[in-house]
């Protein structure tokens, strides 16, 4: 056989047996990708996530925190915790625990909201100022309990926290008890601790647990001598004098004074219009803010002793005296370019003390709360609970303050109408005066011990609205 043979022969073999499936051509398997050649998320770099982190608010990191244990790490990073509110309730214990483990120590600001009827709270309470010993960083440490005493705690227990506490005190420029009366025996050696040249704010007033029957701890007044800084001041009324108000003249960027009273002493030695004079020129813009607080036995006479013609009046704020002093309200309009808010605030009842302000018809002298809202020209709050008050009043100092008027509360029980007026149509005039929505406090509205004095602890409701006084 030829060579022409045998290749065709080969040929025709080729062709004619049934050809086999070609196995599909092996991939080279790509290399392993590195973190140079793609980015994980999850592998981000700590100061790039960092960086990342601030640009957002504390809500948006909380979200993103939620991704991977890696960005839930960065959450916490100090940076961004250094204002921290330690709330320490029954139902928050292990949150605070951990809080106060990781940021204690580092916080800038620390705000403590307790329950301080609840025992295990209070350890934890012990527990965090442990921590807040040993913080180099600290500069506001702010208490805001629930009452204004630490169930079952006594002057040891108090001391066990002082001697926490003491190391703190020269390096914070904010400071506040927390109205805590029992804090009020150890405030000469808090005041000798802190460090004058970075005290700003102070927090010293009380709120006193029996204001019938309460000890007297006045510091030497001379102690805020040093304080230049001193821009906000809370004190007891028992504090307040001649003496006092001479002394702050040091304090040159004062702007807001706030007294606290409980009682009236017969010691006590009062306040002149001579004192409150200088005292205004030393302090142009300084704010004054009076609170009174179960005074029980000295409201008839706080027009007589402790309101002076010459106070840089802006706040009265009057909490469950259980009567209202009307030459009080009558004597608000000497305080015409300064007065901004009145508070007056007791429990509902029908009794007749709740009747004071309801004039009768043919008595035609003129509302002192209606005489207030058009001669104070930056009056802009007034709260009325538990007095009885009409309806064409409430009308008339709308229109009186109209658009500067920002709140004006009173329960819808306490509002009286004239015989035969539908008094949903006539309160419409208010909105319109106002030029907002307004419309009186519902009964569900109210905090329980407004409703009824027994169904709550009146701290409950003035204690965050006098802790918010030095904000």
């Amino acid at each position: 056989m030829n060579l022409n043979q045998t290749a065709m022969s080969s040929l025709h073999e080729e062709c004619s047996q049934p050809k086999r499936p070609r196995r599909p051509k092996k991939l080279k398997k790509p290399e392993k990708m590195t973190d140079a050649t793609t980015s994980f998320w999850d592998k981000l770099p700590s100061v790039v996530l960092t960086e990342i982190y601030s640009f957002l608010d504390h809500k948006d990191r909380r979200s993103a925190s939620y991704v991977c244990k890696h960005w839930r790490e960065q959450y916490f990073h100090p940076r961004f915790w250094t204002s921290v509110e330690f709330v320490i309730e029954s139902d928050n214990l292990e949150r605070v625990r951990f809080l106060s483990y990781m940021f204690g120590t580092m916080a800038v600001q620390a705000k403590i909201v307790i329950h301080s009827l609840n025992k295990d709270c209070l350890k934890e309470f012990v527990i965090l100022f442990d921590h807040l010993a040993r913080n180099n960083n600290l500069k506001s440490l702010i208490l805001e309990p629930s009452y204004c005493y630490f169930v079952g705690w006594d002057r040891d227990d108090w001391k066990e926290v002082m001697n926490l506490l003491n190391p703190c005190l020269p390096k914070l420029s904010k400071f506040s008890i927390g109205c805590v009366e029992d804090l009020s025996f150890f405030l000469e050696g808090i005041l000798t601790n802190l460090n004058p040249s970075l005290i700003t704010d102070l927090g010293l007033a009380t709120v006193k647990d029996d204001p019938t029957n309460y000890v007297r701890n006045n510091f030497d007044p001379r102690l805020l001598s040093p304080f230049p800084k001193l821009e906000v001041l809370s004190i007891d009324y028992d504090q307040l004098s001649d003496e006092l108000l001479a002394i702050l003249d040091s304090a040159t960027e004062l702007r807001k004074l706030i007294v606290h009273l409980h009682a009236i002493s017969e010691e006590h030695p009062g306040t002149t219009d001579e004192a409150w004079i200088k005292f205004r020129k030393k302090h142009p813009a300084c704010q004054l803010s009076i609170t009174i607080i179960h005074a029980f036995r000295d409201i008839d006479v706080l027009d007589q002793h402790v309101l002076r013609r010459h106070m840089p009046l802006t706040h009265l704020k009057v909490f469950f005296c259980e009567k209202v002093n009307i030459r009080v309200i009558e004597n608000l309009s000497n305080y015409a370019e300064t007065l901004r808010s009145i508070v007056w605030v007791d429990s509902l009842t029908d009794e007749q003390s709740s009747w004071a302000l309801v004039k009768p018809f043919y008595d035609d002298s003129p509302d002192p709360f209606v005489l207030a809202a058009w001669l104070c020209k930056r009056l802009e709050e007034i709260v009325l609970f538990g007095y009885k008050y009409w309806e064409e009043n409430l009308i008339a100092i709308g229109r009186l303050r109209g658009g500067k008027l920002k709140r004006l509360d009173i329960a819808e029980p306490d509002i009286v109408k004239r015989p035969g007026q539908d008094l949903a149509s006539a309160l419409l005039d208010i909105p319109n005066s106002i030029d907002k929505p307004w419309k009186p406090v519902q009964v569900s509205e109210l905090h329980p011990v407004i409703c009824n004095p027994v169904e709550g602890d009146s701290d409950e409701y003035l204690l965050p609205l006098v802790l918010a006084d030095l904000h």
